[in-house]
């Protein structure tokens, strides 16, 4: 009889498991005294008040399982595994998991790496079979993940003593790489490497480095055939901080298969990475769609063939009556039994507007669900009320629902608002922020406090014993290079055929009769017989001092957390070494090499039976040829062992899983990041789920959401918005045209007009900052709550402001673009908001790119303000999105003369980057560059220029009605605050020893703060200057207005003309044509309506009278629509908008080639 030991909870009624101290006790008492079970009720009792834990339901471990919870195997889990197609590169599905070095370098430059054939994605219209389908999209995730590093190999292949900084695809390379040992873990043999920093040029903060991290995939080849003819794929298997802080730095990695694995400790190697792969985010996606081949296709008639009308799920079909009590509060019982394929009643009300109503109504009764919500519109809300019914409105034996967000943070933040009414959900994967509500939930954690047996029949016990005893065969195997001291005995060479039988002997007998009569050991023989051509080894990675400069950062610690997360190997544990049994190579000796002894001389040598007979000088060059053929025979037999190991790792794993699926299965409600979806499949399908519902489902890759389409499925809901970030493509030639990879499941069936509902009122953005994104959002509405939002201060009322400036840009050292004038600007604005009672968790400072992202924050934690130990939020687009903050400062960085300006033209990290402010957003880059570059940046800026003040090259700071205009970073120590109030009330400067006041909450509100103008100019200038009393008649307070407004006329207008020709500009007529083309990358709201740069300058009535002064590459003029286009040439590409001679609106070259009529 089996007993379940539990304690009772009585603040949720609920039993709850006990520590592992008190179920051992436990057992162990019903092990010996089975008959006793009234005195165990007792000591139960006694126990609970001892050892009861009392906490909140959202921080507790469930009753998932108790310590007599009988187990029973699942042996879907293993049918799973074993259904997995054997290795064959002959067709897509065979390829392996890890990469072979066929696939990433050309073997001796004349054979090509072998690479899958590369299909495009079919953006608009179906596919012509699932095949087609999956073939497509894992050949373009394949070369996605491979690619990078492909390239980083065929650019050493032709400089092989290349040096990082000259490295034209971004590789890291280290050199001087040596295998010093190996761990045997349960998850693989790893092999333990140093190497050198050398060829990196720069110390390397480890803490905050993308170099190296798990999971990455690694390139390795011997020093001295630099990919010529060897290749080494491997993984990186943990990356523990000591070990990369130690000099020589050191990591684990696993070679990608047991026949490539090397273990010669004297083998120097070089091993590159790419700076822009990580493959262990595609790994088991790639490894699921192979197994979606093999499997049943649910919803393929919608993601495949593209059927518009989606039909509800099965389940809800045959029982369409749901309790909706919670989503109508007010209502009576009218809610309990509702037919929600039928329209719902129209009288009962809830705090979700139409839009986010039609959107609940799509996700609860579609079986394919989309659901586009554009920024601030409440995605998030709208699908925790969703779950919220579709668990109330489960049944006891229902499986669980399976949630998914592209991001760990964004799937925690949908977990925090499940926990509110299903605390006892679970978390795949271990590593989380949230070490209240979340860590708690992950699985790791409920394993700890829950133990339990090993399903009978399950795989877990004999495989890790079969792992156990391999490694005592591995022991024996490699003693040679672990265990020795001196050089390698005769016998051993005997045992692995290296030498004969007799020449064995006559080491041992000519030792023993020539040299000192009556030795014995064996191990003395080869030194007696060497003699003085035995030499110590010199190999390894030396200990080194370069005196480099420190790299700079490459990426926060939580973003670095956040990567790491995606790629444990050790499934459910947050830690970066390895466990196992680890054995240190030592090969303390060696022979002589001789340069006159060839490699024929020394295989006529080893041709002697009697090797006593080969003369002592060419006793060296024999020795060292017997070493590698000793360490050539180990590693054969070795391989072959590690081939049983990996298997055996295989199977541990599967058993592993056949634990966790008990857990699973009381659960209602698992999360995992998108990555996990694939990572944890066969585990999660042995649960036969039939609903999913995925967060962020634009910006993740469709291979990542079509692993999620297990056979069991029967409703799948898609949550996002296509027109933020898109996926992430290592390979940027594959994320756009004509491969278009980079174009997610949910974007692609929208544009396929498969039906989805659209989110329409924001409650995010105050309305002018709305009004930026007009372009791209036509009809996205306000909330009435956005218009309450406090002003910002020291402002004026100005919320939102784009500062333009000439300062160009430049690159950093790994070539990402910065511009050192705006980041000056940024920080020293960025104080000067601090100054006046903004905090800063209040303000993000967001950038397109990541150098500048580094040299913001340099500049911010050197300022001599700043020092006071606050934490700035520094970041880039692509990191934040579904973030926001009360204040956005956008540093947009390009500024040349050639109107390039790269991710700028992205309209989707536009989106983000305009969609984060809640109360203020202000903007600073070159706008005649930008609009040159994009006509969508042309349109954003007019849209903002239509309220007065809000662009110019003047920054308009405004204190007590008195503004001042600031131009450079200089003039903020010429802020007029026109005020001679004590400052000794304003709120406390981070880190500022003159400012020592901080005003009470109470009264913290920006307009009761009196602000000093000679104060702020002392802390601005770093100190007190006499001059500042004359600041007041420099600025004087009576023409402030007057000369905003000249500013503000003349800044625009110096945007929309040409230099020399200062045409009057009409802000008010302005015509927009629609472009011949379009392109998958265009949005549907705007790039459907504006003509393709460049746009030449044109006079219309040159034009109709045939002027001959009008440029060649104008054929013909039509008039379509009440616009006059024209065609053009072919070897001229754009169009030009007109429309009557009279007024020709006049853009000159300084700011985009464009001529319009207005």
């Amino acid at each position: 009889m089996s007993l379940p030991i539990r304690q009772y909870d009585q603040q949720g009624s609920r039993f709850r498991p006990l520590s592992d101290a008190d179920q051992s006790i436990h057992l162990t008492f019903i092990a010996q005294y089975p008959a006793n079970l009234e005195l165990l009720s007792d000591m139960n009792e006694n126990l609970t008040k001892r050892f009861g834990r009392k906490a909140g339901r959202d921080s507790q471990i469930p009753p998932l399982l108790t310590a007599g919870t009988p187990v029973t195997l699942n042996r879907s889990i293993r049918e799973y595994a074993a259904d997995q197609p054997p290795t064959d590169l002959s067709h897509w599905t065979g390829f392996p998991e890890i990469p072979s070095s066929a696939e990433v370098f050309d073997q001796g430059r004349t054979e090509h790496a072998l690479t899958l054939e590369i299909a495009e994605n079919t953006v608009v219209g179906p596919y012509k079979s699932n095949a087609e389908y999956l073939e497509t999209h894992y050949g373009l995730l394949r070369e996605d993940a491979i690619a990078p590093l492909r390239d980083v190999v065929s650019e050493i292949q032709v400089f092989p003593h290349l040096m990082e900084k000259d490295s034209d695809n971004s590789a890291f390379i280290y050199e001087k790489v040596f295998i010093t040992g190996l761990t045997f873990a349960n998850a693989g043999i790893a092999a333990r490497v140093t190497f050198s920093l050398r060829r990196v040029g720069k110390k390397v903060n480890w803490e905050q480095s993308k170099r190296l991290l798990t999971g990455a995939i690694l390139a390795l080849t011997p020093a001295k055939d630099m990919f010529t003819s060897i290749c080494r794929v491997a993984i990186v298997a943990a990356r523990p901080l000591a070990g990369l802080e130690q000099n020589p730095p050191e990591i684990d990695i696993y070679f990608a298969g047991a026949d490539e694995f090397e273990i010669d400790p004297q083998q120097e190697w070089v091993m590159v990475e790419s700076r822009n792969g990580f493959y262990e985010g595609s790994r088991h996606t790639l490894r699921g769609l192979q197994m979606l081949s093999r499997e049943t296709f649910p919803l393929s008639e919608h993601i495949v063939d593209i059927q518009r009308d989606v039909h509800p799920p099965q389940y809800l079909e045959q029982q369409p009556l749901k309790n909706l009590s919670s989503l109508f509060p007010s209502a009576g019982d009218e809610v309990l039994n509702v037919n929600i394929l039928k329209k719902w009643p129209a009288e009962l009300s809830s705090d979700l507007d139409m839009s986010q109503m039609d959107a609940l109504k799509r996700i609860l009764t579609k079986r394919l669900a989309v659901i586009q919500g554009p920024p601030g519109t409440g995605k998030t809300h709208v699908s925790v009320i969703a779950l919220r019914l579709l668990l109330e409105n489960s049944g006891p034996d229902d499986p669980p629902i399976i949630i998914s967000a592209h991001t760990n943070h964004a799937l925690d933040q949908l977990l925090r608002h499940v926990a509110k009414f299903e605390p006892e959900f679970i978390r795949l994967g271990a590593w989380t922020k949230d070490t209240v509500v979340i860590k708690p939930r992950t699985l790791f954690e409920i394993k700890s406090a829950v133990k339990y047996n090993h399903p009978r029949g399950g795989l877990r016990k004999p495989a890790l014993a079969r792992l156990k005893h391999l490694v005592k065969e591995a022991t024996l195997l490699l003693a040679p290079l672990t265990q020795s001291k001196e050089l390698f005995k005769s016998e051993v060479f005997k045992r692995y055929d290296v030498i004969s039988y007799d020449q064995c002997d006559s080491l041992v007998r000519g030792s023993k009769e020539w040299i000192r009569a009556g030795a014995d050991d064996p191990q003395e023989d080869m030194a007696t017989w060497l003699g003085d051509e035995r030499i110590e080894s010199k190999y390894g990675t030396m200990p080194e001092d370069f005196g480099f400069e420190i790299e700079e950062i490459d990426l926060e610690y939580e973003q670095l957390k956040e990567i790491e997360a995606e790629s444990k190997l050790v499934d459910d544990e947050d830690r970066d070494s390895l466990r196992g049994l680890r054995l240190v190579f030592n090969e303390p000796f060696t022979g002589r090499q001789s340069t006159g002894v060839t490699d024929e001389t020394v295989r006529s040598e080893m041709k002697k039976k009697d090797m006593w007979r080969i003369p002592s000088e060419h006793r060296g060059p024999v020795y060292r040829h017997m070493q590698q053929a000793l360490k050539a025979a180990i590693t054969k037999k070795f391989r072959e062992l590690a081939c049983q190991y990996q298997g055996a790792s295989k199977d541990a794993k599967i058993g592993l899983w056949e634990m966790d699926y008990h857990y699973l299965k009381q659960a209602k409600v698992i999360g995992m990041t998108t990555t996990g979806l694939s990572k944890y499949r066969g585990l999660l399908q042995s649960l036969n789920p039939k609903v999913v519902l995925i967060e962020e489902a634009a910006e993740t890759l469709e291979a990542f959401v079509s692993c999620a389409c297990f056979k069991s499925l029967e409703h799948l809901v898609l949550v996002g918005d296509h027109q933020q970030l898109r996926g992430h493509c290592n390979d940027q030639e594959l994320a756009g045209n004509p491969y278009y990879l980079g174009i997610s499941m949910f974007e692609r069936l929208v544009r396929n007009k498969v039906e989805f509902s659209q989110l329409k009122r924001q409650r995010r953005m105050i309305p002018e900052i709305r009004r930026a994104l007009k372009p791209i959002y036509e009809d996205l509405e306000d909330h009435p709550s956005v218009h309450d939002r406090l002003p910002i201060p020291g402002m004026g009322g100005v919320n939102s402001y784009f500062f333009t400036h000439k300062g160009r840009e430049t690159m950093d050292v790994q070539k990402s673009k910065i511009n050192h004038q705006e980041a000056e600007m940024v920080v020293e604005f960025f104080v000067y908001l601090i100054f006046h009672g903004m905090t800063p968790e209040e303000i993000t400072i967001l950038t397109f790119y990541n150098g500048q992202r580094k040299l913001i924050m340099r500049k911010l934690r050197e300022h001599r303000h700043l020092q006071g130990g606050a934490r700035f939020t520094v970041v880039t687009v692509d990191s934040y999105q579904g973030e926001e903050n009360e204040v956005i400062l956008l540093s947009l960085v390009r500024s040349n003369v050639h109107g390039n300006i790269g991710f700028l033209e992205i309209e989707n990290r536009v989106c983000v980057a305009l969609s984060r402010a809640r109360r203020g957003l202000y903007a600073f880059g070159d706008a005649p560059n930008l609009c040159k570059g994009s006509m969508l940046w042309w349109y954003i800026i007019q849209t903002i220029a239509k309220d007065p003040c809000r662009v110019g090259f003047y920054l308009p700071l405004t204190c007590n009605d008195e503004k001042t205009f600031v131009k450079e970073p200089e003039d903020f120590n010429n802020v007029n605050c026109g005020c001679s109030k004590s400052y000794q009330d304003s709120p406390l400067l981070l880190g500022s020893p003159q400012l020592e006041g901080r005003l009470p909450p109470a009264v913290q509100p920006y307009h009761n703060i009196p602000y000093d103008t000679k104060l702020y100019r002392d802390f601005a200038a770093g100190g007190y200057v006499e001059s500042d009393n004359n600041l007041a008649a420099l600025r004087e307070r009576e023409a402030a207005e007057a000369r905003s407004k000249q500013l503000d006329d003349e800044n625009f207008a110096a945007l929309f003309r040409d230099q020399g020709d200062p045409l009057p500009v009409d802000k008010t007529k302005m015509t927009l044509a629609q472009p011949a083309t379009t392109s998958p990358q265009q949005s549907h709201s705007f790039r459907d309506k504006i003509p393709k740069a460049p746009f030449p300058r044109i006079s219309l009535n040159k034009l109709l009278n045939n002027d001959q002064h009008e440029p060649s590459h104008f054929s013909t003029a039509y008039k379509d629509f009440g616009i006059f286009s024209l065609d053009l040439r072919d070897d001229f590409r754009g169009q030009c908008i007109i429309e009557d001679a009279d007024k020709l609106f006049d853009v000159g070259k300084q700011l985009y080639d464009l001529a319009m009529i207005s």
